[in-house]
């Protein structure tokens, strides 16, 4: 294969990639942010991450396949290279699969009457209201304080990094791109009132928070 032809593919590569850097930038509307959700067959209120673009996965797929035709065409000349594409193209394609299939999560918090669900990396978590303490934000993670120990499901090989707290007194949900909404206040709602909890399987509740979010912003 001809050095321009594989300089042309790497070209459409690199266009992929920075496709999806952009797309993964976009800020979605409120009404996309804040849904109806369900989590351990219950309803409640689901916040997405407020960055993202539901073709996201297709450029993706599409970087995975251009990947693995670079490292194709590059068996004859670079075969060094042409392994390492295709061992990259192999991890790629696992990670697009486990983002396809809901395997790996995008973060998104649900909150039911029962607790505080998110599926992050692969990594699935349920924290129920009363055995919630508080909770504690930083600029990477909401750290739920518990009265005993979570822990985490893992349904994917640990490429994308484990949960940066994991302790018999407190859990890390990462809150990479979720949007900005009172979250200290709202688990001390939900965490000490009965009644305020059943109002998460309402559409009450996700409109509330959609203003929120639609004033912050």
């Amino acid at each position: 294969m001809s050095n321009s032809a594989l300089g042309a593919l790497g070209l459409v590569v690199v266009v992929l990639l920075v496709a999806v850097l952009v797309l993964n930038w976009r800020r979605r509307p409120a009404e996309s942010v804040i849904t109806t959700g369900t989590a351990r067959g219950r309803t409640g209120m689901a916040v997405h991450p407020w960055r993202g673009h539901p073709h996201i996965m297709v450029a993706g797929w599409l970087m995975v396949v251009g990947v693995a035709a670079l490292g194709v065409m590059a068996l004859g000349e670079f075969p060094w290279a042409a392994g390492l594409l295709l061992l990259g193209a192999a991890l790629l394609a696992y990670l697009a699969w486990a983002r396809t299939t809901g395997r790996a999560g995008d973060g998104t918090l649900t909150l039911t009457p029962d607790g505080i669900h998110q599926l992050y990396a692969g990594s699935e978590v349920f924290v129920p209201w009363d055995d919630v303490r508080g909770l504690v934000t930083t600029p990477t993670d909401f750290i739920v304080e518990t009265t005993r120990p979570v822990v985490p499901v893992h349904h994917m090989l640990p490429f994308m990094g484990r949960r940066s707290v994991v302790t018999p007194e407190a859990i890390a949900l990462p809150r990479r791109h979720l949007p900005p909404l009172p979250y200290q206040e709202m688990v001390e709602l939900y965490s000490t009132s009965a009644a305020a909890r059943d109002e998460l399987g309402t559409d009450e509740a996700v409109h509330r928070a959609r203003d929120l979010l639609t004033s912050a912003a």
